[in-house]
């Protein structure tokens, strides 16, 4: 495994950080599988693998997380009362969903965006600005189950410029008002600074949301605080 560490002195090394997955396994794409009637797919029991990511600017997108001509992971089931819903450009947040998912057994759903970001980290880091500074946040691809059945939303993005990711913000403007009254689990990867505002934008963006305690962990970091995640969950 290639670690990549970058520490920068700019704001701007913040904006991406987020998930790799180098490539997508039989097993995940066997957990992926949906049924031609409700576009659902059902969990097999066996725990989602984890997978080895870059981070930092040279943290490259292969397309799989973003991609809408790929398939998204999609876990939902008739008797879930949480899901988890995340958006991951390029694995790292995508690893932390899933250990979430291998502690409680949530539903899940992958955000995907209508027209993917750039593999190369300074393009998409250009383009995330642009979208940020014109308020023009990239529509979403993914079909939206009906959430009414969920008590519990576990909310995974990661900190762009020291705020949500311009994915999750789309995703917030259009379905907030759907997560209204649910408690909400806010996690997420950093580039080291924190979690920046996105609690704020959270409440800004969810009538009367519940708020509970969020994670949030360097990207470089994460597979070694699995223990971590774990101590959350079971605060939680």
């Amino acid at each position: 495994m290639k670690w990549i560490i970058i520490i920068s002195s700019f704001a701007v090394s913040l904006l991406l950080t987020g998930c790799q997955l180098n490539e997508r396994s039989e097993e995940s794409s066997m957990l992926n599988n949906r049924s031609d009637s409700s576009n659902v797919a059902s969990r097999s029991g066996n725990n989602l693998p984890l997978k080895e990511t870059e981070y930092g600017r040279e943290a490259i997108s292969d397309g799989n997380d973003t991609n809408a001509n790929e398939e998204a992971t999609r876990i939902l089931t008739e008797e879930a009362t949480s899901i988890i819903i995340y958006f991951s450009r390029s694995g790292n947040t995508e690893n932390l969903a899933r250990m979430i998912h291998n502690q409680n057994g949530a539903d899940m759903l992958e955000l995907s965006v209508v027209n993917p970001y750039p593999a190369d980290y300074e393009a998409s880091v250009d383009r995330a600005n642009e979208e940020r500074e014109n308020q023009e946040f990239p529509e979403i691809s993914t079909d939206i189950p009906d959430l009414s059945q969920y008590d519990t939303i576990y909310l995974g993005y990661q900190i762009w410029a020291m705020t949500l990711s311009n994915p999750m913000m789309s995703f917030l403007l259009t379905n907030g008002t759907n997560l209204s009254n649910k408690t909400i689990y806010p996690f997420s990867t950093n580039a080291g600074y924190g979690e920046g505002d996105s609690l704020t934008k959270i409440s800004e963006l969810v009538a009367n949301a519940k708020l509970a305690e969020s994670l949030s962990i360097q990207d470089e970091e994460l597979l070694a605080n699995q223990e971590k995640v774990a101590a959350w969950m079971n605060k939680n």
